[in-house]
Parts: C-alpha cells; structure tokens; sequence
C-alpha cells in the first residue's frame, strides 16, 4: 500500500468497502492514471490471505504487461494462456480471455476475486463468466472508459454486471497534480465531414479516402506537424491500415522518419518500432488500433487524429495515449505538454458542455459516462460556441480575455478569438458490408460477442430459432457473409443429416423463393461428400 498514490489508496479502500454490500464493482481511472498498480495491490493482498485472484486480459499481449507489474510487485503467480494451464501451486493467475473460453470445462478451483481490465470490451464474456463464477467470487472491472460503442450499458440496470461505479479522480486534478501531462487542443477543420456517410461508429472508409486525397490531408497533416511537433515524438491515428501505411510513407517523404504498426506485423517488430520512438531513433508512428488498449508509450508529446468515429470511448483512448508523463532520468529531460490535432474535427462530436463553455472531454472537471447504457450521445446544439485562438493555429482556447494571453502580440485586443469552423455531418448508415478483416478491434469483438450470444441463445432455446435467425441475417448482412455462414454458425455437430428447419428459417428471413431450400439442401450435401 505504501507505493500506491493517495487517490490510487482511495480507489483501493473504495473498492474494499463496495465489495461488502455488491459482487461486483467497476473503477474508473483516466489512461496514465494508474490502475494496474491498484490491481497488483489488491491482488497482493488476496494472495497475504491466501486466497486466490485472476487478473483477465482482453488481448493476449496485455498477459506479459500484468505478469511484469505483478513480479514488481513480488506477488508469485501463474498463467493461463495458450502456453500454460491452471495451476494448484499458484494462488494468483494472469488469464488470457480467449484461453478462459475455451477451457471453462477444465477450470480446477474457482478464485476468490475476478479482476477484469478493459471492462468495457467484451461484455458478453463477462455476463458469461459471470453467471459460471459461483456466488461467493467477487468483481472487480476496471477502465478508463466506462461506457461502449454499441451503447449497452456495463451496470446491472444496463444489461451488464457492475452493481456500482466509483470514479477516479478528474483528467484536470490529475494533471495539475503532476500525474498526468497537460494536453494542447488543435482542431484544423477538414471541410467536407458533411458529404460523409457512417457505417455503425466509423465512417465510410473508401468515401473518406477520397475526401483526404482530394483535399490533399495528408500532406496538411504534415504541414502542421513540421509547423508544430517537429522534433517531438509522434503518434498518428488513421481509419484504416492501409492509410495508416500510406500516412507513414507521406511523412517519409517529405523527410520525417516514420512508421506503420499493425495487428499482422511480429511482436518483435512491434516491439522494436515502440523502442525505437521511445529512444529518438524514429520520429513517429501510424497505426488504426493497434495501440489503443495498454500499450504505454510515455515519450509521445505529438499526437494526430484522420480518424472520425461516433464512439466517445475510442475518442478519449486514442487522447489517452498522450497524457502519460515522461522523465528522461540520463539527460534529465521531462515532458511539459502534448500537443493533440483532431484533423476531422472530432470536438464537435464529442465536446462536453460545462457551465455554457465547450471544452474538449480531458478539459472538463466530470464526464457523463453512458454506465448504464440508457442514453445515445447526442451532439450539443450549442457547440457553435466553441472558440479558436488567433495566434496559435486552430489552437483550442477558453480564455476570453486575449489581453492576459502570453501569445497575444497587442494586449489591447479584448477578445479576438475566432469561432471553430463548423463541419456539421449527417449520420447516415450505409447497408454495403464491411469484412472482418477490415474492421476495428472494438467492433470484431463486438460482432464477435453477438454471433456467440444468438448462438447460445439458439442452443440453449430452439424455440428461439425465428429470433436468431433474424438476428444473424442482420450480421450476415453487414459483413457479407452469405446465408450458409447463418446455417453452419447454428449446426455444428451431425453435419451430414441436413437440417431443414433451420433452411426454412433462413429462407423466411431472407424473404427467397421457396426453391431456395432444395438448393440449399443439395449444396449442403456435396460439400459434405
């Protein structure tokens, strides 16, 4: 307890206290906070009353990052992961997700207490896990953004299984408490938002990829980085991995050394392109996802976004990446700020209203987080307010009075802001499907989490069929899967005798032809052969 900060000690009693009256309980905690220290003291302390604990990753890279923090923490402990099994002579284990789901039927001994990182990913493993844990095993979730893209809620009065929230501090009193780094708001606006379609949360990525070339983006984006960030380490934020490469290669272009990391890439190389910004060696990295969820990379001071998204969540992660502070301890340089340049103009998405001023969300002294799932975001009405600086490029400002400002050449101009320019965007869905492939983490592990839930639902329930049909199709439908991926999803055992009902099903739902189950049945049939 004695290495943990004071709001860290607060949170941890917090939690203690909270688990006496409810079985689970969510902490919240800005990224850069410090909540895996919290986690290994809590855990620390099962393992002094010889109790047993897992600690869940939702990514199998994250098992290292905990198990080295536990080591530093000197609390013994095993894995569970695709190399390592349960083990008796551990009382602490770090659990990789997907192994768990796939070894519920050889679990040995239930622990005491169940932490859950990045609680607001897969929910429906935790309503899972939760339901197979017997009553007297406790939660404990843990996230820097307690709310999700498809809007369900976490809470128990949402659908999900935190009986209670407890917030950490604000990102402000964080970082006036040294904690955190202060963040520099930009907005360059990037006309044309407005002609853009979205599918679900993410834009419609081939119109998108027209607009940034027709409006030249990604060589603005590099204006303003040589104008701006020049020197400072870098990490950009693009829609898909093949503008996150075509962004990287513009940079190198124009003589700035930078970099693509994405999911299909080594860990090595991963690895080795992280160390490589951490030491100076490269200027900056690009990435779509890869580095949202637990991945620390303190030296970033310059941080870029042509990423529009709907999803709140994924907005303050990518942010997140930038507030850690950094100390050089051999040159004795310390970080002072981070600059973030939202190129899609993201603010008006995604501002919060406090008091009748604008402020981007790491500004603002409280979140409203979506716990409970009963709320769509909406866009605020009055974000026509939202005010630029006239000195500092597309500078975010909330300081009307410019004859204070250090940047204000002539102290006798009162207010001489300039309103943001507005983008406004039409949210329309787009039915074209969009493959796995092509998607974001967040939104595979969603569709991911469905297609187990209807599949469950059917198995458990085959009075349910028409439902899950129907449900299926709908996903069917936006990856472009065809209507034989709905009927393999459902029969997974005695392949051959084909299943008619399930066609007739599918059929109704897909509004064919009656003729469409022969063919159907004739199909199923070779493929068996």
């Amino acid at each position: 307890m004695t290495a943990l900060r004071p709001y860290q000690e607060k949170l941890y009693n917090q939690a203690r206290e909270s688990l006496k009256n409810n079985r689970a309980v969510l902490l919240q905690l800005a990224t850069g906070g410090g909540k895996t220290p919290v986690a290994s003291a809590m855990m620390e302390s099962v393992y002094g009353k010889n109790k047993r604990a897992w600690f869940i990753t939702p990514r199998k890279n994250l098992v290292d990052q905990a198990s080295e923090h536990l080591k530093k923490w000197g609390v013994p402990h095993g894995r569970i992961d695709a190399l390592n099994q349960e083990s008796r002579a551990f009382k602490i284990h770090v659990v990789s997700k997907e192994t768990l789901q796939r070894r519920w039927d050889k679990i040995k001994e239930w622990p005491d207490l169940i932490i859950i990182d990045e609680a607001h990913l897969n929910l429906d493993f935790q309503i899972e896990l939760y339901s197979r844990a017997p009553l007297t095993t406790k939660f404990i979730l843990y996230t820097a953004t307690p709310e999700r893209l498809d809007g369900r809620g976490l809470s128990v009065q949402g659908g999900g299984i935190a009986d209670i929230m407890i917030e950490g501090p604000s990102i402000p009193d964080l970082t006036r408490q040294g904690y955190l780094t202060p963040i520099r708001y930009f907005s360059p606006p990037l006309e044309g938002l407005n002609d853009l379609k979205y599918k679900g949360t993410e834009v419609d990525e081939e119109q998108f990829e027209e607009l940034l070339q027709r409006k030249k983006i990604y060589g603005e984006v590099v204006g303003h980085y040589e104008k701006h960030g020049k020197g400072r380490p870098a990490l950009g934020f693009c829609r898909s991995v093949k503008s996150a490469y075509q962004m990287a290669e513009r940079f190198r272009e124009k003589g700035h050394n930078f970099y693509c990391i994405e999911g299909k890439q080594s860990h090595k190389e991963i690895k080795q392109m992280i160390d490589a910004l951490k030491d100076g060696t490269i200027e900056g990295l690009t990435t779509c996802d890869l580095v949202l969820y637990g991945v620390d990379i303190p030296r970033i001071e310059y941080g870029f976004s042509v990423r529009p998204t709907l999803s709140f969540a994924l907005y303050m992660q990518m942010i997140g990446r930038l507030t850690r502070p950094f100390r050089d301890e051999k040159t004795g340089y310390e970080k002072q700020d981070a600059l973030w340049f939202d190129h899609v103009n993201m603010l008006l998405e995604h501002g919060i209203n406090q008091n009748g001023v604008i402020l981007p969300p790491h500004y603002a002294d409280h979140i409203p987080w979506n716990f409970h799932g009963t709320e769509k975001r909406k866009r605020d009405k009055t974000l026509k307010n939202i005010k630029l600086c006239p000195y500092l490029d597309f500078l975010y400002c909330d300081n009307p009075h410019c004859a204070t400002c250090k940047h204000n050449p002539d102290k006798t101009v009162t207010d001489a802001r300039k309103p943001m320019i507005i983008v406004p965007a039409e949210l329309e869905e787009v039915k074209k499907p969009i493959a796995m492939a092509e998607r974001s983490y967040d939104d595979r592990r969603i569709i991911e989490d469905k297609i187990s839930e209807q599949v469950l639902k059917f198995k458990s329930s085959p009075d349910e069929l028409p439902n899950v049909i129907d449900e299926l199709v709908k996903i069917a439908d936006d990856c472009g899967y065809s209507p034989f991926w709905i009927y393999h999803q459902l029969v997974t055992e005695n392949k051959h005798a084909v299943q008619v009902h399930i066609l007739a099903a599918i059929q109704r739902a897909k509004n064919f032809k009656p003729g469409w189950i022969y063919f159907a049945k004739e199909k199923i049939k070779a493929r068996g052969a």
